[in-house]
C-alpha cells in the first residue's frame, strides 16, 4: 500500500512538474503548424516544450503563456523547424503604461485616448463593447463621433453608434469589408453645432485594430489561468502588455469592461 502511494505521489508530482512546462498558445498571427504532427496552432493550445513550430511565413508569430517565463513568442528570428520550443521561444520583455482612469471618472477624452505613440499609433478597438467618453461632447442625431479614411483615393465616413453607456465600433462602423493598408489611420472626428454653425473637428488620428468581445475575452483567460500570477495588479499589467503588443492601446476601465 506505501508503495502504491509513493507512486501516486510521484505520479502526481511528475503531472504537475509537466503542466507547469507546458506552453499555453494565446495569440497567433499569420499561421503555424507544429511539425511533428502537422496541426495547425490555435490560440488555446497546448504545446509541448519539444514540440516544434513551424511559421507560416515571415509576418507570422506566436505567442505564449508559461506558467513560469510569463510570456513569450516566437517569431521568424527565432523559428526553426529542427528547433525545439523550448529554443525558439523567446521571452518577451515590453512595459507599457496602463492608462487609468481619471480622477472622477466620467469617461475618457478621445483627444488624448486615441493618441498613442507608444503603441505605433494603434488602438484597440473591441466590437459590442462601449467605450465611455467624457460628457463634454454632446451626443444626438445632429451632434456626434464620425471615423473617417481614405479608400481607393474616395473618402469613407462612418457614425459611430453611441448610448449612455458610451460609444461603439461594431460592423457599421468598420466591417470585415474594410480592407485597411498596414499601418494606415483613420481620423476620430466630431460634428456638432456651436451657435447654429455646423462644425466638424479631427480630435485624433490613429491605426484601428479591431477585435471581437470573445476573442479578447479568451486570451485574457488564458493569461489569468496560466500565467501564475495570482496579484491583480501584475495581472493588469501583463494583460495590458500583452493586448498593447498584439493589438493595441487600452484602458484600465475598457480593459475592466472587457473582463
Amino acid at each position: 500500500m506505501k508503495k502504491v502511494l509513493i507512486a501516486l505521489l510521484f505520479f502526481v508530482l511528475g503531472s504537475s512538474f509537466m503542466q507547469e512546462d507546458n506552453y499555453y498558445v494565446l495569440y497567433v498571427k499569420g499561421s503555424a503548424t507544429n511539425a511533428l504532427n502537422s496541426r495547425v496552432i490555435r490560440m488555446g493550445d497546448i504545446v509541448k516544450p519539444t514540440d516544434r513550430i513551424v511559421l507560416g511565413d515571415a509576418n507570422s508569430k506566436v505567442v505564449f503563456i508559461h506558467a513560469k517565463k510569463g510570456r513569450l513568442e516566437i517569431t521568424p528570428k527565432s523559428a526553426g523547424k529542427d528547433i525545439p520550443v523550448k529554443d525558439q521561444a523567446v521571452s518577451i520583455s515590453s512595459e507599457y503604461k496602463i492608462v487609468s482612469r481619471p480622477l472622477n471618472y466620467e469617461g475618457y477624452n478621445p483627444r488624448t485616448y486615441f493618441h498613442s505613440p507608444e503603441t505605433n499609433h494603434r488602438v484597440l478597438l473591441v466590437t459590442g463593447l462601449p467605450l465611455k467618453i467624457i460628457p463634454f461632447y454632446k451626443l444626438d442625431s445632429q451632434n456626434f463621433f464620425y471615423l473617417s479614411w481614405e479608400k481607393g483615393g474616395v473618402s469613407v465616413v462612418r457614425k459611430i453608434p453611441a448610448s449612455d453607456r458610451g460609444i461603439y465600433f461594431n460592423a457599421s462602423v468598420i466591417s470585415n469589408a474594410d480592407q485597411f493598408a498596414d499601418g494606415q489611420k483613420v481620423k476620430f472626428c466630431y460634428q456638432h453645432f456651436e451657435y447654429g454653425v455646423l462644425k466638424n473637428d479631427v480630435l485624433a488620428e490613429f491605426v484601428p485594430v479591431v477585435a471581437s468581445l470573445n476573442i479578447i475575452n479568451q486570451q485574457v483567460s488564458l493569461i489569468k489561468r496560466h500565467s501564475a500570477q495570482k496579484e491583480q495588479r501584475v495581472l493588469n499589467a501583463l494583460i495590458t502588455a500583452h493586448l498593447n503588443d498584439n493589438y493595441g492601446k487600452v484602458g484600465s476601465e475598457y480593459l475592466h469592461n472587457i473582463r
